[in-house]
């Protein structure tokens, strides 16, 4: 039986804007992430929790928060908030541009979770 509660839950909104963070095109993100380009597009299309096997997600979130991405989990905060995302790091200036292909290299040369 496959487990389908991930370490921590994302969101389709998440996994929209860690994308547009990244300034990836779908094709290029199910490269980076390892995922078909339709399961990227089946979970981009859920609004809330994704539901997807508990490995999958999970390495998603490591092959983002490699490239520098966090996943900010819905949690205690001080005033109103929830699930989000942001860069890790220095913030990233109108004139910088991602290493698609390093941060490809950097994952790909890491071993993700198993996903099956």
């Amino acid at each position: 039986m496959t487990d389908f509660l991930p370490t921590q839950i994302i969101t389709g909104e998440q996994i929209r804007a860690a994308r547009a963070m990244l300034r990836l095109d779908q094709k290029q993100f199910a490269s980076l992430t390892h995922l078909t380009l339709g399961t990227v597009r089946r979970l981009e299309r859920t609004h809330g929790p994704v539901t997807a096997p508990a490995g999958l997600l999970d390495a998603m979130r490591f092959a983002l928060e490699a490239a520098g991405v966090e996943l900010i989990d819905a949690g205690p905060y001080k005033g109103v908030g929830g699930p989000g995302i942001r860069l890790k790091g220095e913030p990233v200036a109108d004139n910088d541009v991602i290493d698609f292909e390093q941060a490809v290299e950097e994952v790909e040369g890491q071993a993700l979770p198993d996903v099956s």
